[in-house]
């Protein structure tokens, strides 16, 4: 019997640029992916994490019976966008019962222009009732957990572009945790 040697291939350059670009791929995803980090807000009572430091925006619209106040605490890591937002008084600002606030806050996930639904659960966070709701229009897709606590609606929003899925969403939605609300 007779072995037989074969001389290696070397490696093309296609080949190796392409085994360059994952390296570099994997290194900055673990380097994203250690950034992330836990931040508290006691005033609006949760906390969760984020890749960079999230900047806070308030706004405030007149209601039938006062003011709703919306706090959205953002961060952009590439072209995603991840987002708390908090929206306190609302069912004392409207009238309406906490319940159907809820309910109008869902609809107004799926109502946006071009906007169509993908999936709709039910799911809830401690104990309290919540919705997942995944949509998506021409260019962007979007998972929106919506919580009702005590009269405050809580919405964990990612939107990405629809060809580059975030890999990351599950994480960002999953640390979305209630603290005990400090008094205002």
């Amino acid at each position: 019997m007779h072995t037989v040697f074969l001389p290696m291939r070397q490696p093309s350059a296609r080949t190796l640029t392409i085994c360059a670009a994952l390296i570099c791929f994997a290194a900055a995803l673990s380097a994203q992916t250690d950034q992330w980090k836990s931040y508290k807000y006691p005033t609006d009572g949760f906390r969760a994490s984020f890749p960079a430091e999230p900047k806070l925006e308030q706004t405030q619209k007149e209601a039938k019976l006062g003011s709703i106040l919306m706090n959205s605490y953002c961060a952009e890591i590439d072209e995603t966008s991840l987002c708390i937002a908090v929206i306190d008084k609302g069912p004392e600002a409207t009238g309406l019962p906490a319940d159907m606030l809820f309910e109008r806050t869902k609809l107004g996930v799926v109502s946006a222009p071009k906007t169509h639904k993908i999936n709709d659960s039910d799911i809830t966070l401690d104990g309290h009732k919540g919705a997942e709701i995944e949509t998506e229009d021409e260019t962007m897709h979007a998972f929106t957990r919506v919580y009702l606590v005590d009269g405050t609606i809580y919405q964990a929003i990612v939107t990405f572009p629809i060809q580059h899925r975030f890999p990351e969403t599950t994480r960002f939605l999953d640390s979305f945790k209630l603290i005990a609300r400090a008094h205002k």
